[in-house]
């Protein structure tokens, strides 16, 4: 009899979110990270797709960001191409101005009453340590969730980036409670923190989704928590401050079925001088994971200084698998326990919405920070 942790979705639907798929359904009850603040100066729209639809994304002249459906009403051109103008946007088609509430405002060669008549349909936007958010769902959104771990100013400077990943996401999120991966993909990150020993791997669900432990010989236990739907909380190793482990959230959000918006918000302790300026000049890290995957390079060819090496480690192993993989042809093992869960919370879930059945309310129960680490106390000598 195979284990428990080997077990299978009867069909594979948390990849897909085109076309009305389930999972989209799913997700779209989530708050989800969309762009980075910095990017949306006053004036700025730009057109974004996520769960496999576009919209606009904008921000006014008096500094709010929104969110609104992407293709005007009258002859469906995208609004991102258009301008704002106050708290509003015009379509660049035929001037059709609407208001940042979505109301009708002005349509040149229209009457007042007929403007009035039309709005644009606008979903609830947000902006929390440097990210924007987006609710795609129906009604009103839900709490936000906040992470404390993140918000403490005095663990370091805030970091957050965003990176397109040229594969599905759901290979993302399972990554995230891979803890064995780390010793080969990201081996030279492990050995600079004495993770050398294989750890074992137990997981179980928690009120916001589940906690992954990695125990190795000397007792030490990292803790990964994967909050429901798409979103991993741990520390980490990075570039920016290899003296420290630093803490990590990310959030996997699928663009289409083969593409993913990778968000990750970090605290450095110790940053190295200049790291930003570095970010801004550095080789696209898809751009050089796709030239490994075509075998032009390796990734010993990669500059060990890449401001998101692992990122591109990732990417080769993950986008290796195929750009959805075929987790039918997959032989799971003891190490692979907290992706057995993740798959089979995923598919209660959704067989629940699928059938009207009431959903896990997924939530934190109080805003204390969560334990991420534990390392052995050493005998008084």
């Amino acid at each position: 009899m195979a284990p428990t942790w080997q077990a299978h979705a009867p069909t594979d639907e948390y990849s897909l979110v085109e076309n009305g798929a389930i999972a989209a359904k799913y997700l779209a009850r989530f708050w989800q990270p969309i762009a980075l603040s910095r990017d949306y100066k006053p004036g700025t729209a730009k057109r974004l797709k996520m769960l496999g639809k576009f919209y606009t994304l904008y921000r006014g002249q008096d500094n709010a960001i929104r969110l609104v459906q992407d293709r005007c009403p009258h002859r469906g051109t995208s609004l991102a191409y258009g301008w704002v103008e106050g708290d509003g946007i015009r379509c660049r088609y035929h001037g059709w101005k609407f208001a940042g509430d979505g109301r009708g405002e002005n349509f040149p060669a229209e009457t007042d009453t007929y403007a009035r008549s039309l709005c644009l349909k606008t979903h609830p936007a947000r902006e929390y340590l440097g990210v924007v958010f987006g609710y795609f769902g129906e009604g009103e959104p839900p709490e936000f969730q906040r992470f404390p771990e993140l918000e403490d100013e005095s663990a370091g400077e805030l970091l957050s980036l965003a990176v397109v990943l040229p594969y599905n996401y759901f290979q993302r999120i399972e990554n995230d409670v891979d803890e064995v991966h780390i010793h080969y993909t990201h081996g030279e990150f492990a050995g600079s923190f004495g993770l050398v020993d294989l750890p074992r791997i137990s997981a179980k669900e928690t009120e916001y989704g589940l906690m992954s432990t990695a125990t190795r010989a000397d007792g030490s236990k990292l803790h990964t928590h994967a909050f429901m739907p798409n979103i991993m909380l741990r520390e980490v190793v990075i570039q920016q401050d290899l003296t420290n482990l630093t803490m990590h959230a990310a959030w996997r959000v699928p663009i289409d079925d083969a593409n993913t918006l990778s968000v990750m918000i970090d605290r450095v302790a110790k940053p190295e001088p200049g790291f930003h300026e570095k970010l801004k000049t550095m080789v696209d890290p898809t751009e050089l994971a796709t030239k490994i995957m075509k075998c032009e390079m390796t990734l010993d060819d990669v500059d060990p200084s890449h401001p998101l090496l692992p990122v591109i480690q990732d990417t080769v192993c993950m986008a290796g698998q195929g750009i959805i993989a075929d987790r039918q042809a997959e032989h799971l093992g003891a190490s692979d326990r907290a992706i057995g869960l993740l798959r089979r919370l995923w598919t209660r879930e959704l067989n629940a919405l699928r059938e009207g059945q009431p959903l896990k309310q997924w939530r934190r129960s109080d805003d204390a920070k969560l334990a991420t680490s534990e390392m052995p106390v050493m005998a008084a000598e």
